[in-house]
């Protein structure tokens, strides 16, 4: 299957590089200076029933969480410790899929963060994680 690699859109960039792992699990966008993240679901992502695939509901929560923990923790970097996930409702083949992110609590080592995933302002997802944050020294 060949994968579509859109430009960023008007006023985004591109989360990451878009090989391995992350060639499938996107192209995934952050509003640069923003408060979101956008995703529009292409075939690679669809299940069987032609709905967008839960596990890649769940990669795209775990990106939202991560990038704006990461952006919260700079230069330091952190890994995810949980991840839990509600399923609300579905989306199909073309949806903008949008990732909100805030950070509920954070400590000296650990952070709290909840997500929410939505198309057309409809929730479709709901997350909540633990990361671990590994300072350039440990890393």
């Amino acid at each position: 299957m060949a994968l579509i690699y859109p430009e960023p859109p008007p006023g985004y960039e591109a989360v990451f590089p878009q090989s391995g792992f992350n060639a499938y699990a996107g192209p995934i966008f952050r509003k640069v200076d923003g408060d979101h993240f956008l995703f529009t679901i292409q075939a690679q992502h669809l299940n069987a029933g032609d709905a967008l695939h839960g596990g890649m509901a769940m990669a795209m929560a775990d990106v939202v969480m991560g990038r704006t923990v990461r952006l919260a923790i700079e230069p330091d970097r952190a890994a995810t410790i949980s991840l839990n996930c509600d399923f609300l409702a579905g989306a199909k083949l073309g949806d903008q899929v949008i990732g909100r992110a805030q950070i509920a609590r954070r400590t000296r080592t650990i952070v709290f963060i909840n997500s929410q995933l939505s198309v057309n302002d409809k929730l479709i997802l709901t997350a909540s994680g633990i990361w671990k944050i590994v300072t350039q020294s440990e890393a």
